[in-house]
């Protein structure tokens, strides 16, 4: 570990920062990632650091969580995990932004295609029977050609609005199922998540309850029963930690003794 604090470069398994007056959140969160000052160089934490990575007096826990995050930095595999994956895969091909609509187009009252087209009809039969009598047609030719062109806008504006409208339908339909689909992914991935950690917390109830009782702190008669400081160190101790954990507690006797503990580089704020 190397640690950049106000021009001070620490180098080593354990960082005594007490006397900086440094906040330990400050730390964690560059440890983490989240900030880019003060500069610190270490591996790259496991998922337990969301949840143990800075221990103080008022932090909370959720203790079966954090553990099963700590077998996960062991390496702990479950039945589940390839079923996990696969929901996450599906879920990332999902496509779930709201659908692009086209406007929608006015419909044509059926009775103004119905007007036009006995129009067109009748002005095609007087053309006929004005032909048929030698008369001129050109009148009526016009008033052909006009019914005509207007019936078949009207028309083509018609099959329009219905072909936009069957289209709005069809994606907001596709929209729906999408979102159907994610739920129901989403439930079955909650599902299989709350499997899994129980199988890792079963898998690691016996150590963690050893754990509970190495680290300093009171021993509850269920291990689970730890205030979050006591479950957090002991949480630490089970995981595999090769980032720094920062500690703001008096739980040890020096930060070197707390690195021992936990088997991990130490930051004492």
């Amino acid at each position: 570990m190397k640690l950049h604090v106000a021009g001070t470069t620490y180098t080593g398994a354990v960082v005594d920062l007490r006397t900086r007056n440094v906040d330990g959140r400050t730390i964690a969160a560059s440890i983490r990632g989240q900030q880019s000052v003060p500069v610190v160089s270490c591996p790259e934490p496991p998922s337990v650091y969301a949840y143990a990575g800075h221990v103080h007096p008022s932090m909370g826990l959720r203790t079966r969580t954090a553990l099963a995050a700590a077998a996960r930095s062991r390496g702990y595999e479950t039945p589940q995990d390839n079923a996990i994956t696969e929901c996450h895969a599906q879920l990332a091909e999902l496509e779930c932004s709201p659908p692009e609509l086209p406007d929608p187009i006015d419909p044509v009252p059926e009775s103004t295609i119905d007007g036009l087209q006995e129009a067109v009809a009748t002005h095609r039969g007087r053309l006929t029977a004005r032909q048929a009598v030698g008369a001129d047609d050109g009148a009526v030719q016009a008033a052909l050609r006009d019914a005509a062109t207007e019936l078949s806008e009207r028309e083509t504006r018609q099959a329009a609005a219905r072909e936009t409208r069957e289209l709005r339908r069809e994606r907001a339909r596709a929209y729906r199922d999408t979102l159907e689909e994610q739920r129901r992914l989403t439930d079955e991935l909650a599902n299989l998540r709350r499997s899994a950690r129980a199988t890792l917390v079963d898998r690691c109830a016996d150590t963690f309850a050893r754990a509970i009782e190495a680290v300093p702190g009171p021993v509850p008669d269920d291990p689970f029963d730890a205030d979050p400081v006591t479950a957090a160190l002991a949480v630490l101790r089970v995981a595999k930690t090769p980032a720094p954990v920062v500690l703001e507690t008096d739980r040890f006797r020096t930060p070197a003794a707390a690195s021992d503990c936990l088997d991990a580089p130490v930051v004492r704020c």
